[in-house]
């Protein structure tokens, strides 16, 4: 990047820190967010990925570090949400989600199929859920993100 006709912005120094977490090359994403926080200090995505970064090198008191970085200075990562149509109505899900008037329908439902799933082989892909809990709950935290609520 030191190569580059132009000065780097936070979005190429935010692509570095995304490949650097991929790749997992942690000290090369922490440069990159370290040039990140100089340019956009209030980009919560960027805390969040070099988090996911930390904790994907088992790095949990980094991990617990950032969250009190974005604390101390007022960063607030928005929650995520998916949105499903269906018969021309659009739902909105987020992860542990209980407002929809058919929740309860919607988890038992998410029960069966998870059942079913497991009969035809399925295992959950815990090493995606970073963060610093056994198996059988990073299972659960997968089982309810919010991209399964529309199921």
């Amino acid at each position: 990047m030191k190569d580059m006709p132009c000065e780097p912005d936070a979005p190429t120094w935010g692509a570095l820190l995304g490949a650097s977490r991929i790749h997992g090359n942690t000290e090369l994403g922490e440069k990159a967010a370290d040039m990140i926080f100089r340019l956009e200090p209030w980009n919560a995505g960027m805390y969040v990925l070099l988090s996911n970064l930390c904790a994907a090198s088992g790095r949990w008191r980094d991990v617990s570090k950032m969250r009190l970085k974005m604390r101390d200075t007022g960063v607030r990562k928005m929650p995520g949400y998916s949105w499903v149509e269906v018969q021309n109505q659009i739902h909105l899900f987020s992860v542990g989600d209980t407002m929809h008037p058919d929740t309860k329908r919607i988890y038992a439902f998410l029960e069966e199929l998870e059942l079913l799933m497991k009969q035809e082989g399925y295992v959950s892909a815990t090493k995606l859920i970073l963060h610093d809990v056994d198996e059988e709950e990073k299972a659960h935290i997968l089982k309810y993100h919010s991209e399964i609520g529309p199921a």
